[in-house]
């Protein structure tokens, strides 16, 4: 029971760090190029706590991002459930690969998010550049080397 509580509040705590990355301000030019670091933090817990971190804290953690960014209900909600769908079907294949083929899974992963925020987008007339959001997947996963060796860190240092 405690290292269930563990996990929890270590997973919150990053995901909080996560959502305040997140929000925080960039300059102009980066805004429509910056990976979705929650997501991939999100993306982690999935990956290494399937049975706790599931649909749930996607779907809150979305509801969390679409209130704060004052953006329409539901678009990063979907998003991410989506997301973290995808991560809890494929997990199993996932966590025996090595870092490339995880990187390349994580490509895999990430691909439905970011057409299902471009339509999205489309949809909502606000405009974009695939050229911006192609470089914002490439960013998630080069990236996410350095925040899996991070967040499995802090697994290890204190939920183990």
């Amino acid at each position: 029971m405690v290292i269930l509580n563990k996990i929890h509040i270590v997973a919150i705590t990053s995901l909080f760090i996560g959502l305040i990355i997140n929000i925080l301000p960039v300059a102009e030019f980066l805004v429509s190029i910056k990976p979705p670091i929650l997501l991939l933090i999100l993306i982690y817990w999935a990956l290494a706590f399937p049975n706790y971190i599931n649909l749930t804290y996607a779907f809150i953690t979305g509801l969390i991002m679409d209130v704060l960014l004052i953006v329409p209900l539901g678009y990063y909600t979907f998003c991410f459930t989506i997301t973290i769908y995808l991560t809890l079907i494929y997990y199993p294949q996932i966590r025996l690969q090595s870092n490339l083929n995880k990187m390349l899974s994580l490509l895999v992963i990430l691909a439905p998010y970011f057409l299902m925020s471009t339509v999205i987008n489309s949809a909502l007339g606000i405009n974009y550049e695939i050229i911006d959001v192609c470089i914002s997947i490439l960013l998630s996963v080069i990236i996410w080397p350095g925040l899996f060796s991070v967040l499995r860190f802090i697994r290890q240092k204190y939920i183990s």
